[in-house]
């Protein structure tokens, strides 16, 4: 699968407690959960880089940039590290 987020993005998907964002097509479906209202240039514009990146249009870093340009603006929270396949990565930590 080309649209794998390196390293794997931890949110706090509150009230349903944390969500692993690993690839393009987790972004997006959390994107698509987004409430209509809370929706803005920034989060169509992560949309779209996510789409682009599931569909191999455009490579999964630049996906994950507009992905976590738009959890920081919109207040998403983040958790820290992930443990995939025994080893630990680091999520938005760094980033937020």
């Amino acid at each position: 699968m080309g649209d794998i987020f390196e390293p794997p993005i931890m949110v706090d998907d509150a009230p349903f407690g944390t969500r692993v964002i690993r690839c393009a097509m987790d972004a997006i479906e959390f994107l698509e959960e987004w409430p209509f209202e809370r929706r803005g240039k920034l989060h169509a514009c992560a949309c779209e880089a996510c789409c682009a990146a599931y569909d191999g249009r455009c490579g999964p870093d630049a996906a994950r940039k507009a992905f976590v340009a738009w959890a920081r603006v919109a207040g998403i929270g983040h958790c820290g590290s992930v443990l995939i396949d025994g080893v630990e990565k680091g999520g938005v930590v760094n980033l937020l």
